[in-house]
């Protein structure tokens, strides 16, 4: 708004107030005060020394001022006819806070509430954000983005594609505040190990307790703001429980007195969270929302009003009571889009309901997005989620007690005698009925009438899986998803190679899109010792020491195993010992078996058909081996990796994201079998593949994966209150 305006407004506000709410009690938001000059890494953060000086002369004279829990009980008598009650917070506990805001509140006789994130107060621990921007500095400086972009695709599947330009501090910000803040620590650490210590400046940045106390003794009250400055709504529901109720508990026992209060970090916050502030024991948090104090306010979810140096500092650079009092005024009658109810009940006890919907489930071994959808079903803690299965037609391998929840099917009779129509409206009244958060879907069908039926169900949140690089995708299914994906709020892929086709392929909006990798169980898939492979291939018939090579995969036209059955006859001159494990069954198995008695390749080649445990298998085995054309991100790479198996791949962008390996041209069974020859031929960088196959597995464990899916659950139902 043009600053002429705004202060004619601002100068006439007081007088409107009537129209507002004049004598409405207002809590005033504070992070940092600095001296005139300072730069912080983000502006709307910090407040000069001065400016903050100039308003607490203001405040004085317009308000009481006092502390926060003294405004909450006094509320009741801010009609009174005096001056409306204030208070004043600091979020983070900065030590310039204790340096340049102690001080003039002290002289004044002034409280203030300040938030603490506990374990950073007393280390010279930083803000992962405020790291970022040290280090973005330090990457232009340096001048060498790519090395850097390679580094940190390698170490963080779940990223999204990251440009070069990328690394600058504004984009990185904006994506790792959608992830797990332990995610983004981690960022920042990588960031650090390749840049050195050095980009960011050494002591501390928050108070140490002695200031606490010093503070504490002059009339500041102090409250919680987590552990670990925790972003609540993109976390997994028990660590947001832990930073909760443990911060609580560690402030409590260092300062040997109760604490009243928290403050969200971010300001985020949703039913849920609100519910756990308040189960573990705090009187009131406040969030971020700009407001004044409404009459009937949730104690858990207070309004504040931001202040810093932008919000006080008029045309002359000095501070503009007419510009403050236009927005107290604009507070007191607040514009804008009102946000939505959150889907789940607004006393924050219900479990999030999601119904994942899939055409069938025959096997649970059938293929990869089976397998995984039992571990993103495993995943979710039945404390806080309560995830259901929704099949359009029956299961005809398995009965409902072999599912790891409870199971509704849309149709009795298999696909070819189903009506479609039938099949949607059954859907949708199974919806209806059993009232779910969140409605998920995998495979083609299982999209086309899980979104449509959900949409007619009004089910609050749709989410579409995308696993492949979609290769499925006709012109039809083009034209079809073009109008189905205007119904989706968000999409869950897992890998960037999935991430791409579906923006580029289908315009899906970035920021709409999830990358939640695979899971892999690391501990069972461990490499083999010497003794217990040599005991399995005397199991399986194998020689003791020739080349073995394994490939998992289902044998369809996707995976091209005939590539690696005609790498396998070009070999057999070179090395007549060697033996190609094939692990998996389907509709071309036949052919294959026929292609390889043909090239005389019957001792050399051993068709193994689906296996329930597939790792003595790849215990037995010297390399992996996927000839895939195309893949979402393969489980069989992640069991070789996890085994600590060198790799030669196809180079489709799904697997060179994945893994450290060998790539060949993707069908050219030459390219492939001088990969095998060369990887078996140099044991060293063998043995670095393996280290570093296995160290990258250890990222896809069942323990990360659980905490990045029931993040992302509960930062969909945050969100969608928020309106985002």
């Amino acid at each position: 708004m043009n600053e002429t305006l705004v202060n004619i407004l601002g100068k006439f506000s007081p007088l409107l107030g009537g129209m507002g709410r004049r004598s409405a009690s207002a809590i005033f938001m504070f992070h940092r005060v600095i001296p005139e000059g300072e730069i912080c890494y983000d502006p709307e953060m910090a407040t000069s020394k001065e400016l903050f000086e100039a308003f607490l002369d203001w405040a004085d004279e317009r308000y009481r001022v006092v502390s926060l829990v003294d405004l909450l009980s006094a509320r009741p008598k801010q009609g009174d006819g005096k001056k409306p009650f204030c208070a004043i917070t600091f979020d983070d506990g900065w030590q310039d806070v204790f340096l340049h805001a102690f001080p003039l509140l002290r002289a004044r006789e002034m409280p203030a509430t300040i938030f603490l994130p506990v374990r950073f107060v007393g280390t010279v621990r930083r803000f992962w954000q405020e790291r970022i921007w040290f280090f973005s500095r330090e990457l232009r400086r340096r001048n060498q983005p790519e090395s850097v972009v390679d580094h940190l695709m390698a170490r963080f599947p779940w990223y999204p594609p990251l440009p070069a330009q990328g690394l600058d501090f504004k984009p990185l910000r904006r994506t790792l505040l959608e992830r797990p803040s332990q995610e983004a620590e981690e960022f920042a650490d990588c960031l650090e190990e390749v840049l050195g210590p050095g980009a960011v400046p050494p002591g501390p940045a928050f108070m140490d307790w002695t200031q606490v106390r010093a503070m504490r003794s002059a009339g500041i009250t102090f409250g919680s703001h987590t552990l670990n400055h925790t972003l609540l709504i993109c976390s997994d529901p028990k660590t947001a429980r832990r930073e909760i109720e443990d911060s609580r508990t560690e402030l409590e026992g260092i300062l040997g007195e109760p604490t009243a209060g928290f403050s969200y970090p971010w300001g985020a916050s949703d039913p849920r969270l609100r519910e756990q502030v308040r189960k573990a024991g705090y009187a009131f948090a406040v969030a971020t929302d700009t407001n004044l104090i409404p009459e009937a306010a949730d104690p858990y979810a207070l309004p504040r009003l931001a202040v810093s140096s932008a919000f006080l500092r008029g045309r002359n650079g000095k501070f503009e009571p007419n510009r403050v009092n236009f927005y107290l005024f604009r507070a007191a009658i607040p514009l804008g889009k009102p946000k939505r109810a959150s889907p789940v009940n607004s006393s924050g006890r219900e479990r999030i309901r999601i119904a994942f919907v899939i055409d069938f489930i025959d096997a649970w071994e059938d293929g990869g997005t089976e397998k995984q959808l039992a571990q993103l079903i495993s995943a979710l803690d039945r404390d806080y989620f309560e995830p259901e299965l929704y099949f359009l037609r029956p299961s005809l391998g398995l009965t409902d007690k072999d599912f790891p929840c409870p199971v509704r099917v849309a149709s009795p009779l298999p696909a070819p005698k189903w009506s479609r129509v039938g099949v949607l409206y059954r859907l949708a009244q199974l919806f209806r009925r059993h009232r779910p958060h969140i409605v998920q879907t995998f495979f083609r069908d299982g999209t086309y009438y899980g979104v449509a039926a959900a949409k007619f169900a009004r089910v609050p949140i749709v989410v579409v899986s995308r696993r492949n690089a979609g290769h499925w995708i006709t012109r039809v299914d083009r034209l079809a998803l073009k109008m189905i994906n205007r119904q989706v709020d968000s999409w869950q892929c897992n890998s960037r190679a999935a991430f791409e086709s579906l923006t580029s392929a289908e315009s899906v909006p970035a920021e709409q899109i999830e990358i939640l990798s695979n899971a892999l169980d690391v501990d069972r898939f461990s490499p083999a010792t010497e003794e217990e492979k040599s005991s399995i291939r005397k199991c399986l018939g194998l020689p003791d020491s020739s080349l073995v090579a394994v490939s998992v995969a289902n044998l369809t036209p996707v995976k091209d195993t005939s590539t690696l059955v005609d790498a396998a006859a070009m070999l057999v001159g070179a090395l007549p010992d060697a033996r190609f494990l094939l692990v998996g069954d389907g509709p071309l198995r036949a052919p294959l078996e026929e292609r390889a008695r043909q090239r005389g390749l019957s001792e050399s080649v051993k068709f193994a058909g689906t296996q329930s445990d597939v790792r003595p298998f790849l215990a037995a085995a010297d390399i992996g081996v996927l000839t895939s054309k195309s893949e979402g991100s393969s489980n069989s790479l992640l069991e070789y990796m996890a085994m600590g198996l060198p790799i030669v791949a196809s180079a489709i962008p799904a697997n060179r994201e994945l893994v450290e390996g060998f790539f060949f041209e993707t069908g050219n069974p030459r390219d492939l079998a001088d990969k095998l020859l060369a990887l078996w031929s140099d044991p060293k960088r063998r043995d670095l593949m393996r280290q570093g196959n296995r160290q990258r597995a250890l990222e896809y464990s069942p323990q990360r994966f659980a905490e990045r899916a029931q993040s992302y659950y509960s930062k969909l139902v945050a969100k969608y209150s928020q309106g985002s």
